[in-house]
């Protein structure tokens, strides 16, 4: 009898506790406005001397300003920028020297939240 009750309180324990280690935590549900869903990328490539940019700036609902740089150095040879809301594209082109390195980062704000890519460079 003894041994029944100690299995049946074990098990008891189990289905409390097991369950509640699997619950999703209420504090932070998936639709929290704090959480970011920001998806931005930017590529460019060269025919001649002219860089032809794009990129695209992703995050449901919310407000976007961005601006795509293409950069030799430290100077600014292409600058282009978008706003608007859950997306904004961008793309441009402008003359490039062949042989250099040219950089591309996409930088800006998401609901006043500032975010900048990866620099990507190539050379001409």
């Amino acid at each position: 009898m003894k041994r029944t009750l100690s299995i049946a309180l074990v098990l008891a324990l189990i289905l409390v506790i097991v369950p509640s280690a699997f619950a999703a935590d209420e504090s932070t549900p998936a639709d929290d406005p704090i959480i970011s869903e920001v998806v931005a990328y930017g590529s460019f490539y060269f025919i001649g001397t002219t860089a032809y940019c794009s990129g695209n700036v992703t995050d449901p609902n919310k407000s976007i300003v961005a601006t795509m740089t293409l950069s030799h150095g430290s100077s600014v040879v292409g600058s282009w920028g978008g706003s608007g809301t859950s997306s904004v594209d961008l793309e441009g082109n402008c003359a490039v020297v062949k042989g250099q390195s040219y950089t591309l980062v996409i930088s800006g704000t998401v609901n006043g939240t500032p975010f900048s890519t990866t620099p990507v460079t190539k050379t001409c």
